[in-house]
């Protein structure tokens, strides 16, 4: 895992492929889509949505190898925490990559990024041949650790269960709290 300058994905035209890896509510692919679409309405709502508005091509389950936490105060979950990685100490995160165009990695990463919260861009790995990008602070917000809201969590867990066959509900509300 190497955080990288915005400047490092100019190598990449807006066309070509490129892995999203999620770690928090965009696990969840109806959740994840209004990000690419900009539909506004119901329990997902996001901003305006990507430009091209295509399908990610294919979707993984995906383990990242440092833990998730949760921080911040978040307006559209209830004042509850969303979820970051800490990527400078080890552990295991249940995540999910996206294999869209680079154009719709820049537009999410443009949308997610007006929380302000999440200014450091991570080369997780490389998969097919093709980058894995995703995003996070650049350090743990320590001053900020907030739990999240009931909401968030069941929109995760949603998008865990349609994606994890050995984990149940239970296993991932322990993982979630803990």
């Amino acid at each position: 895992m190497k955080l990288i300058d915005k400047k490092y994905m100019d190598k990449y035209n807006n066309e070509d492929y490129v892995w999203y890896a999620c770690y928090g509510s965009n696990i969840n692919y109806k959740r994840f889509m209004h990000y690419i679409d900009g539909d506004i309405t119901g329990k997902y709502s996001a901003t305006n949505g990507c430009i091209d508005k295509s399908a990610p091509t294919e979707e993984r389950p995906y383990i990242f190898d440092c833990p998730i936490y949760f921080a911040g105060n978040s307006k559209r979950w209830n004042g509850g925490g969303f979820a970051f990685l800490d990527y400078e100490h080890t552990g295991k995160s249940y995540g999910k990559i996206y294999k869209l165009k680079m154009s719709q990695f820049r537009g999410v990463l443009e949308q997610e990024q007006s929380c302000k919260l999440y200014d450091a861009i991570l080369l997780v790995d490389y998969i097919d041949d093709l980058p894995v990008f995703t995003f996070t602070s650049k350090h743990k917000l320590y001053n900020l650790l907030q739990n999240p809201s009931a909401q968030y969590t069941e929109v995760i867990k949603e998008g865990l269960l349609s994606l994890y066959d050995n984990i149940d509900s239970n296993q991932i509300d322990d993982y979630l709290k803990n």
